[in-house]
């Protein structure tokens, strides 16, 4: 009797550790969208606040058109599909908000931001112009680089995004 109640008080806790752990969705992808509204956390600021952040139904650039990514040169190898994409954009020297989604959760958000632009930007961004070349787009801290004094939050190897590519073999290493 007591072997049957150790037998079932073991079953029991182990459903239990099984039903609490949370499961990362296996089907994931990795997805760029444009934003349809923001705010940034201070005036003359391009740090986007993250929990005002609403995206366009449709992503500018699907997982399919991400060919892979390089998480020590953060750069993602696009398809060509996904560089006219970009390139049929109206930029504004100000930028275009993105995000980038993993599962369809947002992990950080950027700006589309050209290189022609004389204005500053204090959060990450991608030059799309340099996309065209090469098809590899750069995602970097900080237009035209990282500001003394200035702290940008570096999500760009967010474990999720890594997973994702890793276990499709996107992952450049």
């Amino acid at each position: 009797m007591g072997r049957k109640i150790f037998t079932y008080a073991i079953i029991a806790i182990f459903s239990i550790l099984a039903l609490g752990c949370e499961k990362v969705s296996s089907d994931g992808k990795v997805e760029l969208y444009l934003l349809d509204s923001y705010k940034t956390i201070r005036e003359h600021s391009c740090q986007i606040d993250e929990t005002t952040v609403k995206t366009k139904a449709n992503p500018l650039i699907s997982y399919e058109d991400f060919i892979s990514y390089d998480p020590d040169t953060y750069e993602f190898l696009l398809s060509d599909r996904a560089v006219k994409a970009i390139n049929d954009e109206g930029y504004s020297v100000f930028g275009v908000a993105f995000a980038i989604k993993a599962n369809g959760e947002l992990v950080y958000t950027g700006y589309l931001w050209p290189s022609y632009s004389s204005a500053t930007c204090d959060w990450a961004y991608i030059d799309p112009i340099a996309t065209s070349f090469d098809n590899k787009m750069e995602v970097c801290l900080g237009y035209p680089g990282p500001m003394p004094g200035q702290a940008i939050p570096d999500k760009r190897n967010d474990p999720r995004i890594i997973k994702i590519f890793k276990r499709d073999h996107k992952l450049v290493k």
